[in-house]
């Protein structure tokens, strides 16, 4: 492992470290919540509603006061009444959206032997990252991929590794995203709070915390289906296997861009639609709340609609800040073997600053990625016309 590669690392851990603070810490002396209260959570109406919590008991008391908690917590960003944290739980759902199909590929994307390690960890963080702080899990993903994957070498083999999954594992990917996450998420976002059995947000809210356990199983059948179960290398050429995959960096890049500009209209609502919007939900709106993240230093006091709000721009940072240093160092990893000239450097990180400022620092991430899987098949095709010559 290079000296980018620890540096990048060190970096992370220090992502780490201000979550926990900002994730967890924060929270805990603020006297708002800490895993021992939320394993006692004894409340069953949704926040600021008469809506019954009806979960389905597991026969685990402190299970099911922390599936209510979580219920509870994620019904304050669903209602629009709250201004700030729905807002913030709009920005962050295409952030984390961006980030899970990014990390996908680098699970799936590969038949390196060593991959199976990164495809657990993928998984596992994923689903730690769902029932505990996504800006934990996210900074801890990507240190512990720096850790067992290899760095790029000048070898042709080596390089071939990014690029060497086949079109069908690819596209029976493509199939698992849809399947195994966006609908349970649609379904969370769009059926009623009180809605009965199958059609309950309240349900789907729970379930879909475990998407990645979905989404591994709908890629199996897909994979049986399409033919993509095979662990051999893929026969096809470099251009082919980077069009694939730049199909589903495309699908980030989106995912990432539609909820970043939608919330940045609701930011920017005020002054592009002036008299349009209630006094009392300005404030909510405002562009420092989303960007400039509240201190977890201080212990201030808040209301528990505040303080979801808070954590959520927290768990925004903290991924989204993750996943763009590691892309960075992925994609310099990559620079370093090709022959690209300073210019052409400084344009593709002019490029990601407008990315990110268009689509999202998630979407930037995807673009970076992007480039790196660029840098790595011209060098396969350099090689290719060097043996011919």
């Amino acid at each position: 492992m290079g000296v980018l590669r620890y540096t990048t690392a060190a970096v992370l851990a220090g992502v780490v470290v201000v979550a926990h603070l900002a994730l967890q810490k924060q929270f805990e002396q603020n006297g708002l919540w800490s895993l021992d209260t939320i394993l006692e959570f004894k409340n069953r109406t949704l926040p600021n509603t008469k809506i019954p919590l009806k979960l389905p008991s597991t026969g685990l008391a402190g299970l099911d006061n922390y599936f209510a908690f979580m219920t509870s917590f994620f019904w304050v960003s669903f209602d629009p009444r709250n201004v700030r944290a729905h807002v913030q739980g709009n920005h962050l759902l295409g952030t984390l959206s961006s980030i899970w199909i990014i990390q996908l590929l680098e699970a799936h994307g590969t038949t390196q032997a060593a991959s199976a390690g990164i495809i657990f960890a993928t998984y596992f963080l994923e689903v730690m990252g769902e029932l505990l702080g996504i800006g934990l899990f996210t900074p801890i993903w990507c240190v512990v991929h720096l850790l067992i994957t290899s760095t790029p070498s000048a070898k042709s083999d080596a390089r071939a590794t990014k690029l060497s999954a086949p079109k069908s594992s690819l596209r029976a990917l493509g199939y698992a995203l849809l399947v195994g996450h966006v609908v349970p998420t649609v379904l969370m976002l769009q059926l009623e709070a009180d809605g009965e059995g199958i059609a309950s947000k309240q349900i789907w809210t729970i379930a879909r915390l475990f998407h990645p356990v979905y989404l591994f199983i709908c890629l199996q059948i897909f994979k049986t289906l399409f033919g993509g179960s095979s662990s051999a290398p893929a026969t096809d050429p470099p251009q082919r296997l980077l069009a694939t995959r730049r199909k589903l960096y495309q699908f980030s890049i989106l995912a990432s861009g539609f909820f970043h500009v939608t919330s940045l209209a609701m930011l920017l609502a005020e002054n592009m639609f002036t008299g349009w919007l209630r006094e009392d939900v300005l404030p909510g709106l405002h562009i420092g709340t989303m960007f400039i993240p509240a201190p977890f230093w201080t212990r201030t006091q808040m209301s528990f609609e505040t303080a979801v709000a808070v954590f959520l721009q927290w768990d925004y940072t903290c991924s989204a800040g993750a996943i763009v240093i590691w892309a960075m160092c992925q994609w310099l990893e990559a620079v370093s073997l090709s022959k690209s000239d300073g210019t052409r450097v400084l344009e593709t990180l002019g490029q990601s600053v407008l990315v990110a400022l268009l689509a999202g620092p998630a979407a930037a991430a995807a673009f970076l990625l992007q480039e790196r899987d660029t840098a790595l098949a011209s060098g396969l095709l350099e090689g290719k016309s060097v043996k011919q010559q």
